[in-house]
């Protein structure tokens, strides 16, 4: 049997994203132990002694933990080191200030995969390998009737200029049907930054402050909240042609989305009948108004999204890609 260590990030999304790999590797007949890297150390790693060890992005070379650093390095040939990364290699969410990662990691025996099929060429080693949800984990939730219906929603972080220009058009046309979850602390820099760039007035900050409905942390919270909205909005933050993993989780909980139109939406959904895209910030807002005035159209939509998302884009399927390009390698 395979023994598969899966590290977990210190963040929120990546943190989501492998335990999506646990549950696909489990799936796929290996032996998996996940642990948060603040608490990895080198005794378990000797205990467990794994043959693949897969971390989120640059993984372990982020651990304060300078002896477990060494130690995967030195004993790199024991196993196999693969990474996933689903943000830009060179990139501030990858990096996080440490610009040096990108040239460490270059230099040691790793399988990687990226999310975006236009940054495969970044990195040695590296094969295209799209995002993916364990619908499971989405839909084995009791919903309540009483929970809110959220008529227009947005999760995720409201920042840079791009995501707040579009969230300023939505309060500019549809006010107070808005509902925006993240973190507070990157709420409370979105209303400083909408105030200094002028994008909203006085009393359209007002609306944009009340829009604010918290923080979302597990798969249960997510589901609610994208099940019970009549239109889920996506902005992409990062990449040029992939999906993000807010365009899963929303098929998955049964939500309807409308998320920009991203090269590989296409490549693997049917437009306008498991999800719907916009072009720009005027093609969103027309929609968004079609879809409040047509909830029925929006929910069967819904409905056959959720349907591919479950047969297609399963991280059964994803941990198996990445067994099988293993496997290859090791012939070679």
């Amino acid at each position: 049997m395979i023994k598969v260590l899966i590290t977990l990030p210190n963040s929120i999304a990546g943190t989501l994203i492998m335990n999506g790999f646990k549950q696909g590797f489990k799936s796929n007949g290996c032996f998996v132990m996940a642990k948060d890297l603040r608490e990895l150390t080198v005794e378990d790693i000797q205990r467990f002694k794994p043959d693949i060890i897969i971390g989120y992005d640059y993984g372990f070379l982020f651990c304060d933990n300078e002896e477990l650093k060494s130690y995967i390095i030195k004993n790199q040939n024991k196993y196999k080191l693969v990474h996933y990364f689903a943000d830009e290699p060179k990139g501030k969410y990858a990096c996080v200030n440490k610009p040096e990662l990108y040239e460490n990691f270059k230099c040691l025996n790793v399988l990687s995969f990226m999310w975006d099929r236009d940054f495969v060429k970044d990195l040695p080693n590296c094969s295209f390998l799209p995002l993916a949800v364990n619908a499971k984990a989405y839909r084995l939730v009791e919903f309540d009737e009483n929970s809110p219906v959220y008529e227009i929603s947005f999760v995720g972080r409201p920042l840079g200029e791009r995501r707040q220009k579009i969230l300023a058009a939505l309060i500019k046309k549809f006010g107070s049907k808005v509902n925006i979850f993240s973190y507070e602390k990157h709420f409370l820099q979105s209303l400083d930054d909408m105030k200094e760039k002028q994008f909203l007035s006085d009393k359209e900050l007002d609306i944009y402050k009340s829009s604010y409905r918290g923080f979302l942390t597990t798969e249960q919270e997510l589901a609610q909240v994208y099940a019970n909205s009549l239109v889920n909005i996506n902005i992409t933050l990062q990449g040029i042609s992939g999906l993000n993993y807010r365009v899963f989780e929303v098929l998955a909980s049964r939500g309807f989305l409308l998320t920009d139109d991203m090269a590989d939406v296409e490549r693997n959904f049917i437009v306008s009948k498991e999800l719907e895209t916009y072009k720009d910030v005027y093609d969103l807002l027309d929609k968004t108004a079609f879809y409040l005035k047509n909830i029925d159209i929006a929910q069967k939509i819904a409905t056959i999204g959720y349907s591919d998302v479950y047969k297609r884009h399963s991280y059964t399927a994803r941990a198996r890609t990445i067994l099988e390009k293993i496997k290859e390698q090791s012939l070679n």
